[in-house]
């Protein structure tokens, strides 16, 4: 995987739709489009997952610590701003057990059961015949 700030385009798709995780709403109700997304960025579930990780959970975070109300979403600009500062950052450094959490939101595991099996499902159409 190419470090982001050599691959912006396919990085803000998955910045976008990773963020999502973090709004102050019901995330469920945009999982398939957050699939959409996701199957856009051409990146591995596993590739996916470090990228939630280390690029958008340091930045986005915090919004689900704070009470401001319900947010549409986070403005794509501000979200590339500052995921490529903290990402270039020689202070830098995350927690071992950021991961782990992480790894275990829910909204994230429903997320990469949607990933599966979509992935599934077009390895299977692709293989037969037409």
């Amino acid at each position: 995987m190419k470090p982001a700030p050599k691959d912006i385009r396919q990085r803000r798709i998955a910045w976008e739709a990773l963020s999502d995780l973090y709004l102050d709403t019901d995330t469920s109700l945009s999982r398939e489009w957050r699939v959409e997304r996701l199957m856009d960025t051409g990146y591995t579930t596993e590739e996916l997952e470090t990228i939630l990780v280390n690029e958008v959970h340091p930045v986005c975070r915090w919004n689900m610590m704070c009470v401001a109300g319900e947010w549409a979403a986070f403005d794509p600009d501000w979200l590339e701003t500052k995921i490529l500062r903290q990402v270039a950052s020689p202070s830098w450094f995350r927690l071992p057990f950021v991961g782990t959490l992480v790894r275990r939101h829910g909204e994230w595991r429903a997320t990469k059961d949607a990933l599966s099996l979509r992935r599934s499902s077009l390895r299977s159409n692709q293989a037969q015949p037409a």
